[in-house]
């Protein structure tokens, strides 16, 4: 005991890793308690497993028992619109379990482990880039194992190891190992379609590292600088060619196994056939009440993502506003379906709302926090009864 003291007075890591591994464990004990909850108030029977993985988790369920497979008549939705790497991670584990595991633990597991490294790696970020020991930003990792639409991260939902292959990816950046980066960013396309446009996070990195001779952040001399520099480094244009590599992998298998290397892309119109002008015209529909009431909250919810990202701008995080915004971008140009889920699957997002909560007076901190407590409470109520609002 005397020995295990002594390693956490002195060891930061270790300390860090047993006040994340608290904070997730009460998090999920609490998931535990709503279960308990919520069957007692609907009568219901149902286990964990059962409750925390709705809607797309039971289609990740399917592939990583199945595999990609052709759609049904009854079921146009084809599998192949998900990308791979979570399955392929959770297969495995499978495997060394020899099939006993059952699916969904198999699935909720690996995103447990993902997001508690996602946590650390975002800690260690924080410490790297603004100072102070890791202690100081232990909000975060709260933030993303019990703030709003947390239970994402415990689901079999690709999130949990899309946040952990972009935490991997800014940490790396920030210590200007861009190869490290580019190869995450290479696992985060393999895991959503977006993770391409970690190239953009990269470059406004290396432009950032390149250029620092203070003045103006944005002149054409350092932009033809950086330019002429970049020619200069292989290693850098290795690193950017790395980024989508992951998605290149999943449509070069899709040109052989359906024929056609965008059918991840050219089967979203079994989701959804309307269309609107992309973002202005999606915004405005969904603001101004012309479609489900969801929406509406949905569009407003982007709204506010956008401030957010305006003011990491401001705070110069950079890189990660500049991914935020774009990685928004791209589903708004069809709808806002789904965006609340992608942007806590964004993970920057979780820097913005630190910045945020920090710099306001602790009352009013206290006061957002218990609104973040009373609303994960509502959202994992709404999550375990299947409401499409969360969809």
């Amino acid at each position: 005991m005397e020995r295990l003291a002594k390693i956490y007075r002195e060891n930061e890591n270790f300390r860090l890793i047993l006040k994340l591994f608290f904070i997730l464990l009460m998090s999920r004990l609490f998931m535990l308690v709503l279960m308990v909850i919520y069957n007692v108030y609907m009568g219901t029977d149902r286990s964990i497993a059962f409750l925390m993985n709705q809607w797309d988790a039971k289609r990740y369920q399917f592939m990583i028992d199945n595999g990609y497979t052709f759609p049904l008549d009854t079921d146009p939705q084809a599998n192949w619109a998900f990308f791979p790497m979570y399955v392929m991670v959770c297969r495995f584990v499978k495997m060394l379990t020899f099939g006993v595991m059952d699916t969904y633990w198999v699935g909720m597991t690996v995103s447990t482990v993902c997001i508690f490294i996602a946590a650390f790696t975002a800690v260690k970020y924080m410490s790297l880039v603004r100072g102070g020991r890791s202690e100081d930003y232990l909000l975060i990792p709260l933030l993303m194992f019990a703030g709003p639409y947390s239970f994402y991260f415990g689901s079999v939902y690709t999130e949990a190891m899309f946040v952990l292959f972009i935490a991997l990816f800014f940490y790396a950046a920030a210590k200007k190992k861009y190869l490290w980066a580019g190869l995450a960013a290479a696992f985060a396309s393999a895991t959503r379609i977006v993770g391409c446009l970690l190239v953009f996070a990269l470059i406004v990195e290396m432009y950032l590292d390149l250029t620092q001779d203070g003045g103006k952040l944005i002149t054409w001399a350092k932009i033809k600088s950086f330019i002429v520099q970049m020619l200069k480094l292989p290693e850098h244009i290795f690193a950017v060619m790395l980024c989508p590599f992951g998605a290149f992998c999943y449509m070069t298998f899709l040109r052989f196994f359906c024929g056609d290397v965008w059918a991840y892309k050219n089967v979203q119109i079994a989701w959804r056939e309307d269309t609107y002008f992309p973002v202005v015209g999606v915004l405005w529909k969904a603001c101004t009440g012309q479609i489900e009431p969801r929406y509406t909250y949905m569009g407003w919810f982007c709204i506010g993502i956008f401030i957010v990202y305006g003011y990491m701008l401001y705070r110069r995080y950079y890189s990660m506003a500049v991914f935020g915004i774009i990685s928004l971008l791209v589903p708004l140009t069809s709808h806002v379906m789904s965006t609340c889920r992608f942007t806590v699957g964004s993970f920057v997002v979780y820097m913005g709302v630190y910045e945020i909560l920090k710099g306001v007076r602790p009352k009013i901190r206290t006061a957002i926090l218990i609104f973040f407590a009373f609303a994960q409470i509502w959202l994992l109520f709404m999550w375990y009864n299947s409401d499409c609002w969360l969809m």
